[in-house]
């Protein structure tokens, strides 16, 4: 009887005790946001999303947490944006499900980091219906190294590319076709061992091609883009203060990942030319006009693809740039 009594008695007291008491303490638990990095390894950067997981849950005043998570890098477009509340990706990775996310790998497209800006400034909106469609919210981009020339010997002109024995650095190169320029100005596809001519595709660390090759020249290949997206059902869930909180962070996040990229390729020229790397930051006139030339066919490809919208982006970029 006295055990009942007793859960009788508390069970008056909590009846009669304020609800403040309890909202109270339930306010002071944080809001808990995984935010999935479908990256396994250290990136340049060590993750870069660290900070902004750090910020936010610094930033919210006790109300959010987010925790960092690596994730194998195998799960589908359509389920990237339900997975987690926060989501870390390669985006060009999922061109063939929504075409637009391919255009930070066209080839010497831009020649920048202010014209792959530019870029970006007039295809965001296109990105944020492309992901929209798919339940997320782009809350900033990683722009990766742009790609680079690695050869045995100084391309100084058009004619060197003929008959040049030419390969890829990685497995993201191969995927975006980009062989494809080379061979149209006479480049002959073989494998690394072999080569003479190697695009490096931006993650893959530059300095240790320096024992295979003496010459190092940028050309701004492509600066392709990592995303992070908000599950926009999660998004949508949090206060007002806490999305202004997201949304900010990630432009921040965004405008310093762009300025260490553009910090890492002055680091990375500085590095090669100490081991005695020819290091050519462009490449002559001639030979620019010529890689633009021959990656036309593969940038048409892609507009065709996307269709008026593709053709609208192209367009109000080359305007934009004063480039046509």
């Amino acid at each position: 009887m006295s055990g009942l009594g007793a859960t009788m008695r508390r069970r008056v007291l909590l009846s009669v005790l304020p609800a403040s008491l309890f909202s109270t303490r339930s306010q002071a638990q944080p809001k808990r946001l995984e935010l999935a990095s479908y990256f396994l390894g250290p990136t340049l950067a060590g993750n870069p999303m660290q900070p902004f997981a750090d910020k936010v849950t610094e930033g919210s005043a006790g109300t959010l947490q987010v925790s960092l998570e690596t994730v194998a890098p195998t799960m589908p477009f359509d389920m990237i944006g339900k997975a987690s509340a926060l989501a870390h990706y390669y985006a060009t990775e999922f061109a063939h499900v929504e075409p637009v996310l391919g255009l930070s790998a066209l080839p010497m497209l831009a020649a920048t980091f202010e014209e792959a800006e530019t870029l970006l400034r007039i295809a965001r909106p296109f990105y944020n219906a492309a992901l929209a469609r798919h339940g997320q919210i782009l809350l900033a981009t990683e722009p990766w190294r742009p790609g680079a020339l690695w050869s045995t010997f100084p391309i100084r002109s058009v004619a060197d590319f003929k008959g040049i024995r030419f390969a890829h650095s990685a497995y993201v190169g191969q995927r975006a076709g980009w062989e494809k320029p080379f061979i149209r100005l006479g480049a002959r596809e073989v494998t690394f061992l072999d080569a003479e001519l190697m695009l490096s595709s931006g993650y893959f660390g530059n300095i240790r091609f320096a024992q295979e090759f003496s010459c190092f020249m940028e050309i701004f290949f492509a600066a392709q883009l990592n995303f992070l997206t908000a599950n926009r059902e999660v998004f949508d869930s949090l206060t007002e203060a806490q999305r202004q909180l997201l949304v900010a962070t990630g432009r921040d996040t965004e405008l310093a990942l762009w300025d260490y990229n553009r910090r890492l390729v002055k680091r990375d020229q500085q590095a090669l030319a100490a081991r005695g790397v020819v290091v050519a930051e462009q490449p002559s006139a001639d030979v620019l006009a010529a890689l633009r030339k021959a990656a036309q066919p593969d940038v048409l490809s892609w507009a065709q693809t996307m269709g008026a919208d593709g053709m609208a982006i192209l367009s109000d970029y080359h305007r934009a740039i004063g480039r046509e």
